[in-house]
């Protein structure tokens, strides 16, 4: 057993780190590579409580020095279930003024230093914190990013962030866009551990998806038995006796940090089985005037600053040093290395574990002196940002509720101006618990509870939680002030914009009008601008754009008479919508590139520019000019993310390029960038346009249940959207993907219900994909009823309902689409088929369309058709030849398995080869030749000949010959007969694919 006698210095820890050479080497490798390819590597080091993640990160950060790099280490806190906002940024920037004081840093930070100053009270000296806008949050982290980028200028940056499982939402989004957006020889080292969650569910999605690349994962394990032997050499002095080695390996199996308290323990009797136990009694040896200082220091945190700690505790400020010194010397606290007067627990589990061992009445107490003392001098522990969630935490943890609430509304309010929005939202979620449960609770509010209610839906939206938004702004608008009917309206346009976002446009429409009807019109304010412009951009939304113009350009008069410019720029970012689908683009484009200038100007709504990017590319991609808005979009990416935008707009930005690279055949490209989009976690609309375009490229890939799994989703969720840009694309391709299952009653249905979603007078670009797709299905329909067994329901006049529908919604419109005319030429030639009039040039025609708007798959299909009317018709089978390998070979490039799949079963039916393969073997005993073969199969189908010439373009007379020779061959008497020995046999396994045509892919 250890005994005192056995440690023969002070140390409570080993002078050199055992055992980690192979994780540093690891790290060390990491900067290498960052700093020779100018990269920026995230990292994170793993492993459990105690087995030593800290350590093995100080080694390699002293090691990083010595080779010239910059170091910056910060730290997550958590104080019982509070998160501090920002805690290892406000750490280590902080840390980094006191190095190169604040001149210096603001130098860095260029023109986004002010907004550092709301964490860095040392900057507020140097620079003046302004109010926070719409833009605050993209300049914060400009601000890091320069910080950052600067420093890396001069060396390689290591960046250490410990305890990660702490981390709060703010944190994490920003070190997202950090390794996204830093210019490189930057090095991410995060430690976090693996034997508990994480406080929140955001951290381990970071964890997966900042460390997908091999070797971002340094796991730290436990020691071996010899370099625990290593370990507890050095801390006592002398190699271990084989016993107290045996005893302690035993118990702490390789943990060095368990190894280290059995050490200090030092005691005789029996080792504690639990780690819980085994702190416990560590703790017992102690005074008891010592341990009554710890469970007040347990209190305040993991950092005990003194000053606090003799406000709190019930040790006598004079006693206090006498009390404190064995908690110092048997190594519970450590003396804070910079000098800052304050103490911190060696371990978080021991602060855990004499937590976890208050009574609830002591706890409250001790809650309640920490909260009077920081109120009364919030200097006491530094951290402007956090200091008010830390007084709300300990008057809710007293169990003071109208003191409790006071306090989570300026929590709130505060970490809303830091731009931690997820905290602040948490805070307010408090005080609107409290609100609900405290009589009289008005009383204890600064402002009306209307306004809190306003404030905690603004920070909902912030915090990408849309729905949220919309209840907490209904709860405000309930008990808002009659006499405030601007306020009263304004609120009704936030809410119309939070229910746009959760994908309830129907009733965003509605909550539009209604503020509409309440701000007053006169005098003219910026409040009815803003309400008239938010107006106008939910009916461009629903396509309503001639509904929708005179609303902007009013809101744009108003705000020009009163100076209210970042309204300006939303409403003209409405009406460049508006003319752009009117048939004014160039003057629409012209509208949105001016809304995005005054945003950038302006830059109080750093959304605007982002919505600017997503209009401009819509007007693009709707007008037929594919490679352009392709561009638009993906450098849109990098402009939102440069913004810090990354999860609000970044889903949207991303669905954009993919709906434009779709078009363009570049499935790959596609595919990766809507895998980014889905790894964004999107809600709300966002969630329905991700499910809506991964459909839409499944569909195109060949997936049909896939696809059909995501438009499903997309349409339930979007139940009451108003969307006719994504409505149009929604329905036009569930209906293909339906029909081309073979589901044709389901597919007619959901065009029928498609046609009920879009107006009546909807604009061509929504409507005629739509009909196109159910003319298409339609004929495939009536097509499959003629040939099975049941009785044909629909025919010509059915497809002409909707090839009509198309042309009445072309001449409707006032912009010329391309690609809309090439779909409406499609229900052309669906209609001729339908008609008995098969045209193969008609075919060629629209694949010439398409290929001139460079979308190969519609190219594609459309080839495909043109081949099976050259081969129906009798006609140029050489030229039929050539368009099933053109089609084959382009299904191919662009992954379009299904169509890959059609033209093979065409070609074969036809007898044309694409490639050479070699000859298929097999038994047959009856010799059969392959077209025999085929005539086989299908004849065990129950098809009549007239329906087997159809499949493989031969006529039925010739079919009646094949079954003759079929009947002699087999030496079968009838026809059933032949089937029965087709099937008994396995010759009828060999049919060509079912579906009499290549109508609906």
């Amino acid at each position: 057993m250890a005994t005192t006698g056995e440690v023969s210095t002070n140390r409570a820890t080993s002078r050199r780190l055992v055992g980690r050479e192979r994780e540093l080497a690891r790290l060390e490798a990491l900067l290498d590579e960052a700093t020779a390819d100018h990269s920026v590597r995230t990292v994170f080091v793993e492993g459990e409580a105690g087995v030593g993640k800290t350590r093995t990160v100080q080694e390699f950060a002293s090691r990083a020095m010595a080779r010239g790099a910059n170091v910056l280490v910060g730290r997550c806190v958590a104080h019982g279930e509070q998160i501090l906002p920002y805690a290892p940024l406000v750490e280590l920037l902080s840390d980094l003024v006191r190095r190169r004081g604040a001149a210096d840093v603001a130098r860095l930070a260029g023109h986004a230093a002010p907004e550092l100053a709301r964490w860095i009270p040392s900057l507020a000296d140097s620079v003046t914190v302004p109010e926070p806008t719409g833009a605050s949050a993209s300049l914060l982290f400009q601000a890091v990013s320069a910080v950052i980028d600067g420093l890396s200028t001069e060396a390689p940056v290591v960046i250490v962030v410990e305890d990660l499982h702490w981390a709060d939402k703010s944190t994490l989004e920003l070190f997202t866009l950090l390794g996204a957006q830093l210019r490189g020889r930057v090095l991410l080292a995060f430690t976090v551990r693996t034997d508990e969650p994480p406080h929140d569910p955001a951290v381990g999605r970071f964890i997966a998806e900042s460390g997908r690349s091999a070797g971002r994962h340094v796991v730290v394990p436990r020691l071996s038995r010899d370099e625990q032997a290593l370990q507890i050499s050095d801390i006592i002095g002398l190699p271990p006796r084989t016993s107290l080695l045996d005893d302690v390996y035993a118990r702490a199996e390789g943990n060095p940090f368990f190894a280290e308290e059995l050490l200090v323990l030092g005691t005789g009797a029996e080792l504690p089985a639990t780690i819980r136990d085994l702190l416990l009694a560590r703790l017992e040896v102690l005074p008891p005037a010592t341990r009554q200082v710890l469970r007040a220091a347990c209190v305040i945190g993991r950092r005990v600053p003194h000053s606090l700690l003799e406000r709190v505790s019930d040790v006598p400020a004079a006693a206090l040093d006498a009390a404190l010194r064995p908690a110092v010397e048997h190594h519970v606290l450590l003396t804070e290395l910079s000098g800052g007067g304050a103490y911190v627990f060696r371990h978080a589990l021991l602060q855990e574990t004499i937590a976890g061992g208050l009574l609830p009445g002591e706890a409250a107490r001790l809650h309640r002196r920490v909260a009077e003392a920081v109120t009364e001098s919030p200097e006491l522990v530094g951290d402007p940002v956090s200091v008010a969630g830390r007084i709300a935490r300990h008057w809710d943890s007293a169990g003071d509720g109208p003191r409790a609430l006071t306090a989570a509304v300026i929590a709130a309010r505060v970490t809303a101006r830091a731009l931690a929005f997820s905290e602040s939202l948490a805070h307010y979620e408090r005080a609107v618990s409290l609100l609900d449960s405290l009589p009289d609770e008005d009383v204890h509010l600064d402002a009306p509870r209307y306004q809190v209610l306003w404030s905690a839906a603004d920070v909902a939206h912030l915090a990408a939680r849309p729905q949220r938004a919309a209840e907490l702004a209904r709860r405000a608008i309930d008990v808002v002030d009659p006499a405030e009917p601007h306020h009263h309206g304004y609120l009704y346009e936030r809410l119309g914009r939070y229910l746009w976002m959760a994908a309830e446009g129907e009733d965003a429409l509605a909550a539009y009008e209604r503020a509409v009807e309440l701000v007053p019109a006169a005098p003219v304010t910026s409040w009815r601008a803003a309400a008239l412009s938010g107006y106008s951009q939910v009916l461009m939304l629903a396509g309503r754009f001639e509904e929708s113009l005179p609303f902007a350009r009013e809101a744009i008069e108003i705000a020009r008479e009163v100076g209210a410019r970042s309204v300006e720029g939303h409403a003209r970012n409405n009406l460049g919508v508006d003319l752009s689908y009117l048939g004014e683009l160039e003057d629409g484009i012209a509208e949105i590139r001016l809304a995005r200038r005054i945003a950038e100007e302006e830059f109080e709504d750093v959304d605007d520019i982002a919505r600017a990017i997503v209009n401009l590319h819509s007007v693009l991609y709707d007008a037929g000019r594919m490679t352009e808005a392709a561009d638009v979009a993906i450098d849109g990416i990098s402009v939102v993310e440069g913004l810090g935008l990354r999860e609000r707009k970044g889903v949207w930005c991303r669905c954009d390029a993919v709906e434009a690279l779709l078009h363009l055949g570049r499935n790959t490209e596609a595919t990766r960038l809507l895998d980014e989009a889905d790894a964004l976690r999107p809600a709300g609309i966002d969630a329905v346009r991700v499910d809506l375009i991964r459909g839409r490229l499944q569909f195109r890939l060949g997936d049909l249940d896939g696809a059909r799994s995501r438009l499903e989703s997309a349409r339930r969720a979007g139940a009451r959207l108003l969307d006719t840009q994504l409505l149009g694309p929604l329905y036009a391709t569930l209906v293909e993907v339906l029909a081309a299952q073979g589901e044709f009653d389901e597919a007619l249905a959901m065009a029928d219900q498609g046609r009920d979603k879009l107006d009546p007078d909807e604009h061509a670009v929504f409507s005629v994909p739509l009909s196109a797709a159910a003319a298409a299905a339609t004929a495939a329909a009536a097509a499959a009823a003629a040939l099975g067994p049941r009785d044909p329901r629909l025919g010509v006049d059915d497809v002409l309902t909707w090839v009509t529908r198309s042309e009445e919604a072309l001449a409707r419109s006032r912009s010329v689409n391309p690609v809309v005319i090439a779909d409406h030429a499609v229900a052309q030639c669906e209609l001729s088929e339908a008609s008995g009039r098969i045209d193969p040039a008609a075919w060629l025609a629209v694949a010439q369309r398409w290929h001139e708007l460079q979308d190969p798959f519609r190219e594609t299909q459309a080839r495909l058709r043109a081949a099976r009317a050259l081969l129906e018709t009798g006609g140029d089978r050489a030229g039929a030849a050539h368009g099933l390998r053109s089609a084959w070979s382009t299904a191919d490039r662009i992954g379009a398995a299904r169509l890959r799949q059609l033209a093979e079963d065409v070609a074969r039916r036809a007898r044309i080869t694409l490639r050479e393969d070699p000859p298929e073997t097999g038994d047959d005993p009856y010799h059969l030749t392959p077209r025999e073969q085929d005539v086989l199969a299908l004849v065990a189908e129950g098809l009549t000949d007239r329906a087997i010439g159809g499949r493989l373009f031969i006529s039925p007379r010739t079919v009646e010959r094949h079954v003759s020779n079929l009947l002699a061959k087999v030496g079968a008497g009838r026809r059933s007969e032949l089937t029965a020995i087709a099937h008994r046999d396995g010759l009828a396994d060999r049919a060509p694919a079912a579906g009499a045509r290549l109508v609906v892919e």
